[in-house]
C-alpha cells in the first residue's frame, strides 16, 4: 500500500513539474487565428495608409479578397493610387490594382499588379513572408523600386506570451556611389492593455560606413484608443501593411494618434550623447463606426 501511494505521489509531482515548465510561447496568436471567419471585403477608409485618402474620385473604395481551397487569401482586389505633388498629394483607392498571393511551404509570396487602365502601371515589387510552426509571421522581406533605385526591407518579428511584442525593420537601398552604403533601422516595441494594442514605440536609426555605430534619428510613438467591444474583423490581415495595426487587437480602435521626437547631436558630434527634442504631433484620426443589431461593426460601409 505504501509503495502504491509513493508511486502515485511521484506521478503527481511529475505532472505538476511538467505543467509549470511549459513555455509561454505555447500560448500563441497565429497570423490567421483558428476560427471560421474569413473576411470578404472592407471599406478602405478603415485601413491605415501612409497618406490621406481622397473621396473626390468616384470609386467604391472597397477592398475585397479571393480565397483558395485551403481558405487562404489568394488575391486582394484594390489598393492605393498615389496622386502627384501637383494635385496636392494624397491618394485614392483604385480597383484596377490588386495583389497576388502564392503559398510555398512556410512562405507567402505577394506581388502587387495592375489591370491595364489608362496606362496605369505598378513599379516592380515583391514581398516574401516567412511563417513559423504556429503560422505566425516571423520575417518579411520586401524588394521594390525606390526613386529609380532598388530598395530592400527586411523585418523580423518576436513573440512572447501569445502576442507580437517587437519587430525590427532593416532597410537598404543602393546609392549612386557604389562605394557608399547606408542601412536604416526601425526598432519597434508593442504594448497592450486588455488584449488590445495600446501603443507602438519605434526608434529610427542609421548606420553608414564611417561611424562605427548606429546614429539615432527619431523616436516615433503610435497610440491606439477608443476601443469598442465588437469582434475584430481584421484579425487575419496581419500580412498587409495597411491593416497590420488593426489586426493585433481583440477589438477595434476608433482613435489613432502619432507623435515623434527628433534626436539632435550637438555640433554634429555623433560620438556625443544625443538630445531628444520636443514632441511633435504627426497625425491624429478618429472613426465613427456603425453596428448591426448584434453589436458587430459594419466594416464594409463608411
Amino acid at each position: 500500500m505504501i509503495k502504491n501511494k509513493l508511486i502515485f505521489l511521484i506521478a503527481i509531482v511529475i505532472l505538476i513539474t511538467t505543467l509549470s515548465c511549459s513555455n509561454d510561447d505555447d500560448e500563441v496568436i497565429a497570423t490567421e487565428p483558428v476560427d471560421n471567419f474569413y473576411i470578404e471585403s472592407y471599406h478602405g477608409f478603415y485601413a491605415q495608409y501612409n497618406t490621406y485618402l481622397s473621396t473626390f474620385f468616384n470609386y467604391s473604395n472597397i477592398i475585397s479578397f479571393e480565397y483558395d481551397d485551403s481558405n487562404r487569401i489568394s488575391k486582394r482586389h484594390g489598393d492605393i493610387l498615389y496622386l502627384g505633388s501637383g494635385s496636392g498629394g494624397g491618394g485614392y483607392l483604385h480597383d484596377s490594382l490588386y495583389t497576388d498571393l502564392v503559398y510555398t511551404n512556410n512562405k507567402i509570396h505577394l506581388e502587387k499588379k495592375a489591370i491595364p487602365f489608362n496606362g496605369l502601371t505598378v513599379l516592380e515589387n515583391e514581398t516574401i513572408i516567412e511563417l513559423d510552426a504556429y503560422n505566425r509571421m516571423i520575417r518579411k522581406t520586401t524588394m521594390e523600386e525606390y526613386y529609380n533605385t532598388p530598395k530592400r526591407d527586411t523585418t523580423n518579428y518576436t513573440y512572447s506570451n501569445g502576442k507580437l511584442r517587437s519587430f525590427v525593420k532593416t532597410s537598404f537601398r543602393e546609392e549612386s556611389n557604389p562605394d557608399w552604403s547606408v542601412r536604416y533601422f526601425e526598432e519597434s516595441n508593442l504594448y497592450y492593455t486588455n488584449d488590445n494594442l495600446d501603443s507602438i514605440v519605434t526608434i529610427f536609426s542609421a548606420k553608414d560606413q564611417i561611424i562605427p555605430f548606429n546614429i539615432l534619428v527619431k523616436k516615433e510613438t503610435q497610440y491606439f484608443s477608443g476601443y469598442d467591444s465588437a469582434q475584430n474583423p481584421f484579425r487575419k490581415l496581419q500580412i498587409f501593411e495597411e491593416t497590420f495595426n488593426r489586426s493585433l487587437s481583440k477589438n477595434n480602435f476608433t482613435e489613432y494618434r502619432k507623435t515623434s521626437n527628433d534626436y539632435d547631436y550637438p555640433n554634429d558630434n555623433y560620438y556625443a550623447t544625443p538630445i531628444l527634442e520636443p514632441t511633435q504631433e504627426e497625425a491624429y484620426q478618429t472613426w465613427s463606426f456603425a453596428y448591426d443589431e448584434n453589436g458587430e461593426w459594419i466594416y464594409d460601409q463608411y
